[in-house]
């Protein structure tokens, strides 16, 4: 098989993918506001800074004080002073926060059901095992290794 036409059909391909509805609804795990409240909801403590947040979803300061804002504005993170150090902020999840949170994943859950439904559960079992191979494989995760800068995008 040709290497090349095999390169392009899977770049096609994943374009197509990211174009989907079920991968357009799981993004929200993984960037912006909805990210913010899983990483709160899942990080395991109580209370978190806006860097650990600005870290966890590997963006500026900026954009996790705007995340941040717009989640205060919905009432769904409250903030105060840090007890130990008044320098900084502690955030938490509050209880509509965890509301959203839940109704947004539920709907995640249902319609991975559906796509389990759809492609069957061994063709999902093949996929999850070369998706995971693939995350796995530092090769394709370090840029520097194909010989390019990597061309981050900006947030």
């Amino acid at each position: 098989m040709d290497k090349i036409k095999v390169r392009d059909g899977l770049i096609r391909e994943l374009w197509r993918m990211t174009k989907m509805d079920i991968i357009i609804h799981l993004r929200e795990f993984v960037e912006g506001e909805t990210a913010a409240l899983w990483y709160l909801n899942t990080c395991g403590a109580e209370r978190v800074t806006p860097s650990q947040i600005s870290d966890n979803l590997q963006v500026s300061r900026a954009r996790a004080a705007n995340i941040l804002r717009s989640l205060r504005e919905k009432h769904y993170v409250e903030m105060e002073i840090a007890e130990g150090d008044r320098r900084k902020m502690d955030v938490m999840l509050t209880e509509a926060g965890k509301q959203s949170l839940q109704e947004k994943y539920s709907f995640l859950l249902k319609y991975f059901d559906l796509y389990v439904d759809v492609l069957g559960e061994d063709e999902i079992l093949d996929l999850t095992r070369l998706l995971k191979k693939t995350v796995d494989c530092n090769l394709l995760l370090d840029p520097k290794k194909c010989g390019e800068s990597g061309g981050e995008e900006g947030e």
